[in-house]
């Protein structure tokens, strides 16, 4: 008798197991991301960098991707948020502090450091399309997306060492066989 209700127990907590592993698969299945775009439909252009400075290209921001731990693309210097903000004034900032790059996002912030994190990949210049808050002539980045300039002397780097994470999948499945192994036990 002791053995059949051991084993209704097991099954119990193996029936419970399953309904929970289906439950969070139907909750995460339901899960959705929204994303909105503030473009505006102004002829901004790609600003001439100044004397010592160069255009570097429209580069991805890297605080979304896998293993950055929200780690910018122009990470360890400066970060300004200016309602005046333009390519110049922004350029001048990362100059006045020494630093070889300066990157404009989303109409009015600027970013200096001294690398180029090695992860944020070079998009088409499309991408850099939002004009800059004070200079609507004036390209400051794009939606998760740099206009980024150097001083000629900079080279991109290994601003960010990656580390590897475990993918959500591979974290479920040793749930599971543990869950199992324990429902069995």
């Amino acid at each position: 008798m002791a053995f059949a209700s051991q084993q209704w127990m097991a099954s119990t907590r193996l029936l419970n197991l399953i309904a929970f592993l289906v439950f969070a698969a139907t909750v995460k299945a339901q899960t959705t991301t929204t994303s909105t775009s503030t473009t505006k439909t102004a002829s901004a252009t790609v600003f001439p960098a100044p004397t010592g400075w160069s255009y570097y290209g429209c580069y991805n921001e890297t605080t979304l991707a896998n293993g950055t731990e929200g780690l910018r693309a122009l990470n360890g210097g400066l970060m300004e948020d200016l309602t005046t903000m333009t390519v110049p004034i922004c350029i001048a900032y990362c100059q006045s502090n020494s630093y070889s790059f300066a990157g404009l996002e989303y109409t009015r912030e600027c970013y200096c450091a001294q690398f180029l994190s090695a992860i944020s990949n070079k998009l088409p210049d499309s991408s850099c399309n939002l004009p800059c808050i004070a200079n609507d002539t004036q390209i400051c980045g794009g939606n998760l997306a740099l206009s980024v300039y150097q001083t000629k002397s900079s080279t991109k780097g290994a601003g960010v060492k990656v580390a590897s994470k475990a993918p959500v999948g591979s974290i479920l499945a040793l749930g599971i066989a543990m869950g199992v192994l324990f429902c069995l036990a």
